[in-house]
């Protein structure tokens, strides 16, 4: 199903102005049996610069996605520190103040709109992971590839080995001849999801396990109408995941459809019902094709376009549920 090319050009105006959820409302609205447009592709250059980006402490609740005070490289006061590397993409390295040697190495992918910044706000993964002693890489999307600092997992040359996912497996192996050789495992939310999917699917060779938050298989979309066709239905990516995934997903997600949840895992499992943050959870184990570690898969009542169990000083978080970062940290540690 598609989009007329006059509807699409109301809705590509509502994405480039942030309003992604007036979109997707739009184009759900608007599906029928026209074949869907072929929209301007976005620019695809990255810069190799990276920024320091805030430690772990929640900073006070802003209007504005990027906080309110700078923080310093090396300053973080609590567990850690940021350092500037160069890569092919702008990126910001969490260092924790006590490394371990066995922890891993973990990739967080922002959503749509998002930087690292409100990203690790809203999750308070460097906060856990200090706890560890692991490092987290914060990859962070430019504006002149996508104008709404959105991954783009649904063009076919950002869905296999090159473009953006070689883009951020680059990062990932200059950061490891920094701190050692050790499993890598990629996190995202959304859009940011969808790109761990993808290098779920592709770089088994570099990644142990993903963690997919709130997004939609790879592969399930090859332009900007069926993307939006993926998130007000559900998708069905072009080839299962090749590494062990803890997805997360909440029933009452209006920007990228539920269905999408059961997309990426599917398959007969273990099945129990849990109840914390105030949210009732059903928990499915069950087997990962090739793999002796089983994925999971976390159906959460309640819970909208949004991090469960985050910090709502960031975007995209609710503080009820599950918690999604430790219990992907817990997922990870798992599966080396």
């Amino acid at each position: 199903m598609g989009v007329p090319m006059a509807d699409m050009t109301d809705i590509l105006n509502l994405v480039r102005s942030g309003k992604l959820v007036e979109a997707t409302e739009s184009i759900q609205a608007r599906l029928s049996g026209t074949p869907a447009s072929q929209p301007d592709r976005p620019m695809k250059d990255v810069t190799p610069q990276a920024r320091a980006l805030p430690g772990p402490a929640s900073p006070k609740r802003a209007k504005t996605m990027r906080p309110k005070r700078p923080v310093t490289p090396g300053k973080d006061r609590q567990s850690g520190s940021w350092s500037r590397q160069s890569g092919a993409l702008p990126y910001g390295l969490f260092t924790p103040d006590r490394p371990q040697d066995d922890a891993p190495l973990i990739v967080m992918l922002h959503g749509c709109t998002q930087t690292p910044e409100d990203f690790s706000t809203g999750t308070r993964m460097n906060a856990a992971a200090a706890q560890i002693g692991a490092h987290v890489i914060w990859p962070e999307q430019s504006r002149a590839a996508n104008a709404n600092l959105c991954w783009n997992w649904f063009e076919p040359g950002h869905q296999g080995r090159g473009g953006e996912p070689a883009a951020i497996a680059s990062v990932i192996k200059a950061t490891l001849t920094q701190v050692g050789d050790r499993p890598v495992h990629v996190a995202g939310l959304s859009a940011g999801g969808a790109m761990a999917a993808v290098l779920g699917t592709h770089y088994s060779d570099l990644v142990s396990s993903v963690g997919v938050h709130s997004g939609l298989p790879a592969g399930c979309a090859r332009d900007v109408g069926s993307a939006f066709s993926a998130m007000g239905s559900g998708g069905q990516g072009r080839a299962p995941l090749a590494v062990p995934a803890i997805v997360f997903h909440g029933d009452r997600d209006r920007t990228v459809a539920p269905a999408n949840g059961t997309a990426i895992l599917s398959g007969g499992g273990t099945m129990r019902t849990v109840t914390t943050g105030g949210r009732t959870t059903r928990v499915t184990v069950m087997p990962t094709t090739g793999h002796s570690q089983p994925s999971e898969l976390w159906q959460v009542d309640g819970l909208a376009h949004a991090w469960s169990g985050g910090d709502r000083s960031g975007s995209h978080a609710d503080p009820a549920g599950p918690d999604a970062t430790a219990e992907m940290l817990r997922f990870f540690q798992a599966h080396r």
